[in-house]
């Protein structure tokens, strides 16, 4: 194959490999965006220093009522991640390239799936993991303080819930009705195909005669607003337990105990709850009788809700 004519290929096959792969990133819808809000990143670490501030208006009498930024703050700090898929340099003179599309198409679906991955990810985190309070992001003593300035004396509140049946599968219930989220994921180079075709640049391609293909993205997940939701363990998926959930969000307050209004809205479940949740919130009837649950809240499903 002559010189021009293997760039010509080249081109043409990389024309081709970057529009599979944005193929690949379109073929799943991901389920990140409901649970964490994103956040265009320019630089190596975010520091979230508002997460204090749960945003709340008040009525506007005499000055402006200034709320001093509190000590804690959250930094997440972006990752790289890479997926690199290599296409023998003999493969492509034989024109056998049709044979690696679709690996450059799964290519571009795991970088669409990587939010999910790290997003949910941190659900398994949140009872060890501290947040911008000071405490767990899933803990049973978080505080509000009786003056808006984040002073004065503390109450405790809760976004955790543990039963007393051991073993059975956690699940969540949030609110989703906010542009704000319960976590954050933290994006600062959305997903990107490269190419190294060159022998005379690469030496993969000299050593080894394989053409590469590299997939690079950076960013990270964290926590945000633990007041959006609220943990259930070691519990029966029961009316009992979610009333009391929904109760206790709902009654959810701030600094100087205004009440947050926190809307539950969204119940999520592995797929070993997914049959109990649908029949409490989707179906007419329960034991015969008015299903008072229908439609209380949306039924999300996730695999990725690891333990």
């Amino acid at each position: 194959m002559d010189k021009f004519k293997k760039s010509e290929l080249l081109n043409a096959l990389d024309t081709v490999f970057k529009k599979e792969f944005k193929v690949g990133l379109n073929l799943l819808k991901p389920q990140w965006s409901l649970l964490a809000m994103k956040v265009s990143s320019s630089t190596a670490t975010n520091t979230y220093g508002w997460l204090g501030f749960f945003p709340k208006m008040r009525e506007w009498v005499g000055e402006r009522q200034i709320k001093k930024m509190q000590a804690q703050a959250m930094a997440i700090e972006n990752k790289l991640f890479e997926s690199t898929v290599g296409v023998p340099r003999t493969d492509i003179e034989d024109d056998q390239v049709g044979l690696f599309a679709p690996m450059v198409q799964q290519a571009g679906q795991s970088a669409a799936e990587l939010p999910d991955d790290l997003v949910f990810g941190l659900l398994a985190k949140g009872k060890s993991t501290l947040c911008y309070d000071g405490q767990n992001f899933f803990d049973t003593d978080h505080s509000w303080y009786a003056e808006v300035d984040g002073t004065g004396v503390a109450k405790q509140q809760s976004n955790l819930t543990t039963g007393s049946d051991s073993g059975k599968p956690a699940f969540y219930i949030l609110d989703d009705t906010n542009a704000i989220k319960p976590l954050i994921w933290q994006e600062r180079t959305a997903p990107e195909i490269e190419t190294k075709f060159d022998p005379s640049k690469s030496d993969k391609v000299f050593m080894e005669d394989v053409y590469l293909w590299g997939v690079r993205a950076r960013g990270n997940a964290g926590f945000g607003f633990w007041q959006l939701i609220h943990r259930i363990e070691d519990s029966e998926l029961t009316p009992e337990v979610v009333q009391d959930v929904l109760t206790k969000m709902r009654t959810l307050k701030g600094d100087g105990g205004k009440l947050l209004n926190i809307r539950p809205s969204v119940i999520l479940v592995p797929p070993a709850l997914e049959f109990k949740a649908r029949q409490l919130f989707e179906s007419d009837l329960i034991n015969n009788t008015s299903n008072p649950l229908k439609g209380m809240l949306k039924v999300a499903v996730s695999a990725q809700i690891i333990e």
